[in-house]
């Protein structure tokens, strides 16, 4: 199983996909219920699970899928084909893997106690896994670990048979309500209880979590997935450090009047029931809200999601609403400069998560932009922005109503200088021939993708074209080429057309207005930096007896300021230094300005597995072997790397859809790349899917390091 699926599942993974598109394509689930323990103490028994699996048997069955497609394993519920062991849940799952076809829909529910265990792989931040307690699961046995249960499903035993059915071109919609961690007690009065057990409930050893000072590598974590596999999104119930909780609803009746219930699949099937049309980020956003708004739940858990099928539509949904929709309070939009958004945008508002596109409540128009939120002016109601100019009014009732947005207008954009395509001094200089083919796709960039974004510039041009054999380079005003070669290159073959060379032009260019407007944000925020970033070089040398850089010997650390060499490794430590959770980012930028994503996971995105603890260190490592640096047109060159911090916020559920970062690198800089529709232009108009991170502003950072490199003769 791959570090990625490791990491991913070890949190328990909670899948959701686009719905099948195949005219014969099947929807099979298999729903899980774990109300009885046998191995525990009487005050462990729960009592929403039964509840939580009829629930949901009857939200999906109102959704099209039939009853003969719902296997059943729960305690006391009708219709259950056995009890909820270890075994059997793993079985199902096998199961659904076999049957499993290209285009199918696999839905897997379970809900029961979750526990943590010292993890099995030393890659887990804070040394732990999180662990789903089936029927037969039981303290340690006689002569056996005592911080460790008996008979448990841990992360990597789920992530392997989602493996196998996404494998066979399946969707997955994986649905956990357990507890990750938390601290609070079970019993928190009359009718609401913690669905954990945790070892020190018994009497056991306490698992012990990874010292702050200690540091986790980040390795490749890319699913190794044969292509044409199936979409996977994770849903959680809540995030690591908290309780999953389940309630005796209403709670102003008798008692025995009451019905228990999950109160994250209470919300959840509430959702699914009264809003047909949402997409899986809308439900999930839309179930954190109605946790947050409605006291009976009491509830202290934010739900949380990951994947790559979260803009799909819901089973049973024949549209789903597409394009950006973000989060609007009190005349605060919950998205900003990160999304690509800039003064002078108009948005159309909305007072529901699945809006009638044609039927906005009203407009408003983008004013104050920060990194991650932008505040808001009504337009003046009846004039429509999108045809019209359009004047803006105070206390305007669809803004104080909005709870939603969409983009309906982006702003002007602002143009940037280039400079006419300049020959680099020295050797590699193009011919005749080339040179004119360079200056005609630079006229027709500026004149096609480009028109409104660029204009040619020779007295302060924000970038400079410098032509070579290979292409066209775009670098940064005032880099000496004969000392340095940065920034994004346009390969422009000698039988490329005015078009593709066009193509190409407006790629790179548009990559360095990004990196551009990301500098001018890292500038703008860095006061507010929750996280430390720190890079040092550490020097290896050659093993003189293979040739080879020696990683494995003992390495000199140099100065800050060293140009970095062969055999050298750059290590970038990423610290949490405040006193609360951050969301860290973190994406590697090569000599290209490829931005390529360690944290986090693209196409997933952002998610919890990317929270930070206070105090906490995540180490990203870059090694320079031979094959990582290859010959330049100037002795120097640049790598680098940028960071991103937002605080958490505790019942948030709304995340960005950062992987649109990434969506114009060049495949040849093995960059990790964006979805399908996320690309960099959407990104620049502002139509990023996702929605917002929390309204504190992030904070970022973006520094490079020098590389020597030699010079093609």
């Amino acid at each position: 199983m791959s570090v990625r699926r490791a990491l991913l599942v070890a949190l328990f993974v909670l899948g959701c996909a686009v719905a099948p598109s195949a005219a014969m394509a099947k929807t099979r689930a298999l729903l899980v219920g774990v109300s009885d323990y046998p191995g525990f103490p009487a005050d462990k028994q729960l009592k929403a699970p039964a509840n939580d699996v009829r629930r949901m048997r009857l939200a999906l069955q109102a959704r099209g899928i039939a009853e003969a497609d719902l296997a059943v394993l729960a305690d006391g519920v009708e219709g259950s084909s056995g009890a909820p062991t270890r075994a059997a849940i793993l079985t199902g799952m096998e199961r659904l893997a076999r049957e499993a076809e290209t285009g199918d829909l696999v839905i897997f529910y379970a809900s029961g106690h979750g526990s943590r265990q010292p993890s099995r792989t030393s890659l887990k931040v804070d040394g732990l896994d999180q662990v789903f307690l089936p029927r037969d699961a039981a303290p340690p046995g006689p002569g056996g670990p005592r911080n460790r249960f008996d008979n448990v499903i841990a992360g990597p035993d789920f992530g392997e048979r989602l493996d196998a059915i996404r494998a066979r071109g399946a969707d997955v919609w994986f649905i956990l309500d357990s507890c990750f961690s938390g601290s609070a007690s079970r019993a928190i009065g009359d009718g609401v209880h913690d669905k954990k057990i945790e070892l020190e409930d018994i009497g056991l050893a306490a698992s012990t979590a990874m010292a702050p000072e200690k540091t986790t590598v980040l390795a490749d974590m890319a699913p190794a997935l044969p292509p044409g596999s199936g979409r996977l999104t994770a849903f959680y119930a809540s995030q690591p450090n908290e309780t999953a909780r389940e309630v005796a609803l209403p709670p102003g009746a008798p008692m025995d009047k009451r019905v228990w219930g999950s109160i994250f699949t209470t919300a959840l099937t509430d959702v699914l029931k009264r809003s047909p049309a949402l997409t899986y980020r809308q439900m999930m956003v839309e179930t954190g809200r109605l946790l947050r708004a409605d006291a009976a739940f009491q509830a202290r858990q934010t739900p949380s999601f990951e994947g790559d099928g979260m803009d799909g539509a819901l089973p049973g949904a024949a549209v789903a609403s597409a394009g950006a929709f973000w989060r609007v309070s009190k005349g605060v939009l919950h998205a900003g400069q990160i999304e690509g958004l800039e003064a002078g945008a108009v948005v159309a508002l909305y007072d529901s998560a699945a809006p009638t596109v044609e039927k906005p409540t009203g407009y408003a128009m983008v004013e104050d932009v920060e990194a991650t939120r932008a505040t808001l002016a009504a337009v003046k109601p009846g004039c429509v922005p999108t045809t019209n100019l359009c004047p803006t009014v105070a206390n305007a009732p669809a803004l104080r109503q909005a709870a939603y947005a969409r983009l309906a207008r982006p702003a002007p954009p602002a143009a940037f200088g280039i400079s006419h395509p300049r020959p680099w001094p020295g050797a590699g200089t193009p011919d005749a021939a080339a040179q004119a083919r360079m200056g005609k796709g630079l006229e027709a960039a500026l004149a096609g993708p480009l028109k409104a974004r660029a204009r040619l510039d020779d007295i302060a041009p924000t970038l400079v074209a410098w032509m070579t054999a290979d292409g066209m380079r775009f670098m940064p005003d005032g880099l000496d080429p004969l000392a340095v070669e940065a920034g994004p290159l346009a390969v422009i073959p000698p039988d490329a057309s005015p078009d593709t060379a066009a193509a190409a032009i407006a790629r790179a260019v548009l990559r360095a207005r990004q990196l551009s407007r990301l500098q001018a944000l890292a500038a703008a925020t860095s006061a507010n930096a929750d996280l430390d970033v720190a890079i040092k070089v550490r020097r290896f040398g050659l093993d003189p007896s293979t040739r080879q850089c020696a990683f494995k010997a003992n390495a000199e650390t140099v100065g800050e300021d060293a140009i970095v060499k062969l055999c050298d490794k750059v290590q970038v430590a990423v610290e949490n230094r405040s006193t609360r959770p951050v969301l860290a980012a973190i994406f590697f930028l090569d000599d290209g300005w490829n931005m390529i994503a360690r944290r986090p996971t693209c196409p997933m995105g952002l998610t919890v597995s990317d929270r930070l603890e206070p105090g906490r260190r995540l180490v990203f490592e870059v090694p320079y072997h031979p094959r990582s640096i290859v010959p330049g047109r100037a002795p120097t060159t640049t790598n680098g790397v940028f960071v991103m911090g937002v605080p958490f916020v505790e019942g948030e559920t709304d995340l960005p859809a950062l992987c649109a970062l990434t969506g114009f690198n060049d495949a040849s800089g093995q960059a990790t790349r964006g979805g399908e529709t996320g690309g960099l232009d959407d990104l620049i108009e502002g139509a990023t899917r996702g929605g917002r991170l929390p309204l504190e502003s992030a904070s970022l950072s973006l520094a490079f390091w020098p590389i020597s490199q030699p010079v093609k003769p």
